[in-house]
C-alpha cells in the first residue's frame, strides 16, 4: 500500500515538472487590438498644477502630450501650458491675465523665470490665490528632475518678496 502511494506522488510530481516544463518554452506572442503609431510612442505625461474652481485648493492635471514638444525647450513649454489654463472644467487658471513668459535660465538646480510686469499687477486680491499662482508654477516646474526650486524675476530685475528661490509646497 505504501508503495502505491509513493509510486503515485512520485508519478504525480513528475507530470507536474513535465507540464511546468513544456509551459515554460511556450512563447505567446501578443497582438494589439489598434496598431500603434509612431506619434503615440512619442507620449509623455506631464503634471501641470491648476487652482480647483470649487474648494481653491491647488491640484494636479495631468497631459499625455507628443514629448517632442518638450524636446527644445521643456520649461518654457510648461510655462506655456500655465498661462493657457486647464484642459478641466473644474480647474482654473492661475496665471495673472496679460503675463507673458520673458524668458527662463536653468542656474544649477534653480530656475529662473522672468515674467511680464503683468504677473504682479494682475495678480488676485486673495493671499491663497497668491500663493496658488507662485504655488503652479513651482510644483510644475519642480516635477522635472533638475529643478529642485524656482526664482521668480518681474522684468528681468528682483522684485519684493520674490528675492529668495520658492521650493515646491
Amino acid at each position: 500500500m505504501k508503495k502505491g502511494v509513493i509510486v503515485a506522488l512520485v508519478v504525480l510530481i513528475a507530470l507536474m515538472v513535465g507540464i511546468f516544463l513544456f509551459n515554460a518554452n511556450v512563447e505567446v506572442e501578443y497582438v494589439p487590438e489598434v496598431e500603434i503609431e509612431e506619434a503615440d510612442m512619442r507620449k509623455t505625461m506631464v503634471a501641470l498644477y491648476f487652482q480647483n474652481a470649487e474648494t481653491r485648493e491647488l491640484q494636479k492635471e495631468t497631459r499625455l502630450i507628443d514629448s517632442k514638444e518638450l524636446l527644445l525647450d521643456p520649461y518654457e513649454e510648461l510655462l506655456k501650458m500655465l498661462v493657457n489654463g486647464p484642459e478641466s472644467d473644474f480647474l482654473a487658471k492661475t496665471i495673472p491675465e496679460g503675463t507673458r513668459i520673458l524668458g527662463v535660465e536653468l542656474v544649477g538646480d534653480v530656475l529662473q523665470v522672468n515674467v511680464s510686469k503683468e504677473f504682479v499687477e494682475n495678480r488676485p486680491q486673495d493671499e491663497n490665490e497668491q500663493r496658488n499662482c507662485v504655488n503652479s508654477i513651482v510644483n510644475t516646474l519642480t516635477e522635472l528632475n533638475e529643478v529642485s526650486a524656482v526664482k521668480f524675476l518681474i522684468e528681468g530685475q528682483e522684485a519684493e518678496g520674490f528675492q529668495e528661490p520658492f521650493h515646491k509646497m
